[in-house]
């Protein structure tokens, strides 16, 4: 879990956006993004581990949205910013990958269990 969990949480729910450095595998490195926080839930293929759902606009990093494992993510800040989640095909994206393996949860929930 990241040491801030519990602002990612809040972004989640103020929509505030957030800058992200994470691993990427289709970029071969650390990658530093502004992203809008989804959820942190396990993926729909009944995986165990928890992981950070976010919206990458500039989609180098992989198929929107990703879910990031904590260990993937080197760090995380809340920005000032607010994002507007009708402006992001989120809840399409969420639909259409709800029976897809490694997909999010049908709907954004911003759970508090650990991983």
């Amino acid at each position: 879990m990241l040491p801030n969990h519990t602002e990612f949480l809040e972004a989640i729910r103020t929509h505030k956006l957030v800058r992200l450095a994470f691993y990427s595998l289709p970029d071969q490195g650390t990658v530093d993004r502004e992203c809008a926080p989804l959820d942190y839930a396990p993926a729909a293929s009944g995986t165990p581990q928890n992981r950070y759902w976010v919206w990458d606009p500039a989609r180098t990093a992989g198929t929107n949205p990703l879910g990031l494992l904590s260990d993937q993510i080197v760090s995380c800040d809340v920005l000032g910013k607010h994002f507007d989640p009708a402006s992001y095909p989120i809840a399409a994206a969420l639909r259409a990958g709800a029976a897809g393996a490694g997909a999010p949860p049908p709907a954004p929930r911003a759970s508090n269990s650990p991983s």
